[in-house]
């Protein structure tokens, strides 16, 4: 990013970057639900939020290289990731890292969904209800784990991230 926002836009354009990234949270978690949604492109969906989401980190990476140097950042980035707990660091690194593209490496998984919502006019009379599949992604490394659980863990820590960094540089914001 060769630009930076000015030091009293900082604050708005960190909160656009969680709002876009929230809403796309919310699609995930309406995509998993064991019901049709034909209108939520699974792959699409993540990786919006992904594209959102890290952008807290390049907004403030770009602001605290341009107000504080290069160095400087990097260096205070370096602690604040080494403060990390294990798991916390695995998944923020997994998926702020990541070059695959926009996302990290995705797998698909199907998962049943009710026959309630999948067939419109009456049931079969024997009482069998067909076996209507949906599909669904998760993250490559965190195969066991709902893709909105793993999103939700880097939203969280997105934004500690930017909460420690507007503490941690608020004399850049004056």
């Amino acid at each position: 990013m060769s630009s930076t926002v000015r030091p009293d836009n900082l604050q708005a354009a960190l909160d656009a970057k969680f709002a876009a990234s929230r809403a796309q949270l919310d699609e995930m978690r309406e995509m998993e639900q064991p019901r049709l949604t034909p209108h939520l492109n699974p792959r699409e969906i993540v990786e919006a939020f992904l594209l959102y989401a890290r952008g807290v980190f390049l907004v403030a990476s770009a602001f605290g290289k341009a107000q504080a140097g290069e160095l400087q950042f990097d260096a205070w980035y370096m602690q604040w990731v080494a403060n990390l707990s294990d798991v916390d660091r695995a998944v923020w690194k997994y998926l702020r890292d990541d070059g695959i593209g926009h996302g990290a490496e995705l797998s698909d998984v199907e998962i049943s969904v009710a026959a309630e919502s999948a067939v419109a006019g009456p049931q079969p009379s024997s009482g069998a209800r067909p076996d209507v599949r949906k599909r669904l992604v998760r993250f490559a490394a965190y195969a066991n784990r709902a893709a909105s659980d793993v999103c939700g863990d880097y939203l969280r820590l997105s934004k500690v991230f930017a909460d420690n960094f507007v503490a941690d540089h608020a004399r850049f914001l004056r």
